[in-house]
C-alpha cells in the first residue's frame, strides 16, 4: 500500500485498467433488453427535439431536460435526423458515458480518499450490479448521481484553498503525500508570503490559488445545474451535501464572512444560469425556468405518493431489500451488502480517525454524514424505485473505498496484506460476476432486483410480427393502426413501432370505423368486441382473428403478469398465411 502512495503515476495507470474494465460493462451490448416503457417515452421526447428542434419542459412528468439535449451530439455524430434513424445504442450511450466518468471521477479526490481508497472505489463504481444496469437505462438517474459526485469533488477542491497554500496540488510534496504529522501543513504555511492586513498570500502566488479556487467554485455551480437539469430530486442530495459540508468542510468557518458570502453567490449565479440555459431550451422556452422551480410543488405529492404513483409506494426497508438481500429462488439471492460492510468500516476510520491524515479524516465524515442522511431521506419517503437508490449507494461506494483501505492497513505483515487483498478482490470478482448475470443474462427476469415492470422479451417479437402483417398491406408501414389499453398503458409500443406513421394511440374505445390491425388488452375485450361487432354499421363488419403467440407460449407478456393481444382483420391475415408467415 505504501507503493500506491509513492506513485501517483501507478495509480493512474491503474485507474485507466478499471476504466476500461468498467467501459466493456456498460458499452457491451447495449441493445441486448427491450426498452423499458420510462425509457421509451424519453426515446420519443428526444425524437421531438430531434426532429423538430422542440423540447418544452414538462413539470409534472419525465424529469429534467439534460438527457434529451446530451443525446444530440450522439445522434448528430450518428448521421441521424429523424427518430427512427435513432437506434436503442445510441441513446442508451449518454447514461452509459456517465457512468464510465462516474467511475474515474474519485480520481478528482485522491488526495481526500487516498490513493488506496480512491482505487477500492474506482473498482467497486466499476462492478457494482446497480451502477452498471442503470448505466445502460436510458434515464436520468445516471446523469444525476454522476453530476452529484462532480459536485461533491468540486467542492472539496475549492476547500483545499481554505486550508493553505499548495492545498491546491500545486507542489509535488502535497500531490504525493499527506500532511502528516497533522502540523505539517501549518508548518507549510508559513513559508508562503502573506499580507499583514487580510492574512492573504500575496503576489502571484495569491492570484494563482484564487484563481484555482474560482475554477472550482464554477464547476461546483455548473454541477449543481446540471443536476437540476438531470432530475426534481437533486434537493435531496443538495439538502444532505449542505449539511454535511457546514459540519466538516476545512476552514469554511474561518474563511471570513465576505469569502463565503461570495462563494456561495458566485455558485449559485453559475447555477442558475446554467440550469435556465437547458429549462428555457436555449431560450426558446423562458417560461421553462419558473417550470423548473415551481414543480416541487407537484413533486412535494408524488414523493408522498399521492394520486397515480401510489404503485410506486414502498416500505422503508424497500433500498436495502433491494440492495443486500434479494432472494433468487434456488440460486441462492442478490447481495451488494460486501459494500454496505466496508462502508461501515470506513464510516467506523472515520470516527477513530486512525491512519487518517485530517483532511482525509474531515472528508470520510463528510461522506459518513451525507450517505446517513441521503438514505434515511430516500428511505422515508413513500415513492420508491429501483435507480433512486444510485444516489446513496454511490457516496456509499466512497465510503467502501476508504473502508478498503483501513482494512488493508490494519493487517500486520505482507502475508496478511496479501490475503486481505485476495479476499477483497474475491469479493470484488463476485460483484462482478452479479453484474454480468443482472446486465447480459437476467436483464428482464424479475429475478433481477433492479427489474421494475421490466418489457418482456416478447414485446420485440410481437413488434416483428406486427411488422410482417403490414408488409402484406399496401400501404405498409403507413397502415392504419389502433393502440387501445386502458390508461394509456401501451409503452414501449410508440417507440418500438416509430416507423408506423399511421397509429391512433387511445385508452378508450374510439368511434368510426377499426383499424386492419389492433392492439389492446384482456379488460378492453369486452369494449372491443362491442366496437368491432355491434357498432359498426351492417355490412362494415369483418371478422377479427388474434396474433398467435409464439409456439410453446399461451399468451404474449408485455410485461410479467400483464398480457397483451393483438387482433387483425380475417382478410389481410389470411394475406399472411398464404405467404406462409402465420
Amino acid at each position: 500500500m505504501q507503493s500506491l502512495r509513492a506513485s501517483p503515476a501507478a495509480a493512474a495507470v491503474l485507474m485507466l485498467a478499471i476504466l476500461a474494465g468498467g467501459a466493456v460493462f456498460r458499452l457491451a451490448d447495449l441493445a441486448n433488453r427491450p426498452m423499458h416503457c420510462d425509457e421509451a417515452v424519453h426515446g420519443i421526447k428526444f425524437g421531438r427535439l430531434l426532429e423538430e428542434d422542440s423540447y418544452v419542459y414538462n413539470p409534472r412528468e419525465y424529469h429534467g431536460p439534460s438527457l434529451n439535449y446530451l443525446t444530440l451530439p450522439i445522434a448528430w455524430a450518428a448521421g441521424a435526423e429523424r427518430v427512427t434513424e435513432v437506434t436503442e445504442t445510441q441513446l442508451r450511450l449518454v447514461p452509459a458515458v456517465l457512468g464510465i466518468l462516474l467511475i474515474g471521477l474519485p480520481w478528482l479526490l485522491r488526495r481526500e480518499l487516498g490513493l488506496t481508497a480512491m482505487l477500492g472505489a474506482a473498482v467497486l463504481t466499476a462492478l457494482s450490479t446497480a451502477m452498471v444496469f442503470f448505466s445502460r437505462y436510458y434515464i436520468q438517474e445516471m446523469l444525476l448521481v454522476a453530476f452529484t459526485l462532480l459536485a461533491i469533488a468540486a467542492m472539496w477542491r475549492w476547500a483545499r484553498f481554505l486550508d493553505g497554500p499548495n492545498e491546491d496540488g500545486s507542489g509535488s510534496a502535497t500531490e504525493n503525500r499527506p500532511c502528516e504529522p497533522a502540523n505539517d501543513c501549518a508548518a507549510r504555511a508559513e513559508t508562503i508570503p502573506r499580507d499583514a492586513n487580510t492574512g492573504m498570500e500575496s503576489g502571484t502566488v495569491g492570484r494563482l490559488r484564487a484563481i484555482r479556487a474560482g475554477f472550482w467554485l464554477f464547476v461546483l455551480g455548473a454541477a449543481i445545474a446540471m443536476m437540476h437539469a438531470s432530475k426534481e430530486t437533486c434537493v435531496l442530495a443538495l439538502a444532505a451535501m449542505a449539511a454535511a459540508g457546514v459540519l466538516t468542510l476545512p476552514g469554511f468557518w474561518r474563511a471570513g464572512w465576505k469569502r463565503c458570502v461570495f462563494s456561495v453567490l458566485l455558485v449559485v449565479l453559475v447555477a442558475a444560469a446554467v440550469s435556465a440555459v437547458f429549462f428555457s431550451s436555449f431560450g426558446k422556452n423562458p417560461s421553462g425556468i419558473v417550470d423548473s422551480y415551481s414543480t416541487y410543488f407537484h413533486y412535494l405529492g408524488q414523493a408522498s405518493g399521492e394520486g397515480s404513483v401510489g404503485r410506486h409506494v414502498q416500505p422503508w426497508h424497500y433500498y436495502f431489500r433491494n440492495l443486500f438481500w434479494w432472494p433468487a429462488g434456488s440460486r441462492g439471492f442478490w447481495s451488494e451488502g460486501f459494500i454496505a460492510v466496508l462502508a461501515l468500516v470506513g464510516m467506523t476510520a472515520a470516527a477513530a480517525g486512525k491512519g487518517l491524515d485530517p483532511r482525509q479524516r474531515r472528508f470520510a465524515l463528510f461522506l459518513s454524514i451525507y450517505t446517513v442522511l441521503l438514505t434515511l431521506i430516500y428511505s422515508v419517503l413513500p415513492y420508491k424505485t429501483p435507480w433512486c437508490s444510485l444516489s446513496f449507494l454511490s457516496s456509499m461506494i466512497l465510503l467502501a473505498g476508504i473502508g478498503a483501505a483501513a482494512l488493508l492497513r490494519s493487517l500486520p505483515g505482507v502475508v496478511l496484506k496479501t490475503l486481505g487483498g485476495v479476499v477483497l478482490a474475491a469479493f470484488s470478482a463476485h460483484l462482478g460476476w452479479q453484474a454480468y448475470q443482472a446486465s447480459f443474462v437476467f436483464y428482464e427476469h424479475p429475478r433481477n432486483p433492479y427489474v421494475y415492470s421490466h418489457t418482456t422479451d416478447d414485446v420485440p417479437m410481437l413488434v416483428e410480427r406486427i411488422r410482417q402483417v403490414a408488409a402484406h398491406h399496401p400501404d405498409g408501414t403507413a397502415m392504419y393502426v389502433q393502440a387501445i389499453c386502458p390508461d394509456h398503458d401501451y409503452w414501449p409500443l410508440p417507440w418500438c413501432l416509430r416507423d408506423f406513421s399511421t397509429v391512433a394511440w387511445l385508452d378508450t374505445i374510439p368511434g368510426g370505423p377499426p383499424a386492419l390491425l389492433i392492439i389492446t388488452q384482456p379488460e378492453m375485450e369486452k369494449e372491443l368486441l362491442r366496437y368491432l361487432y355491434m357498432a359498426q354499421p351492417p355490412g362494415q363488419r369483418h371478422l377479427y382473428v388474434p396474433l398467435p403467440p409464439p409456439e410453446g407460449r399461451e399468451e404474449w407478456l408485455f410485461r410479467p403478469n400483464v398480457p397483451i393481444r393483438v387482433y387483425v382483420q380475417l382478410r389481410l391475415w389470411e394475406a399472411c398465411r398464404a405467404m406462409g408467415e402465420e
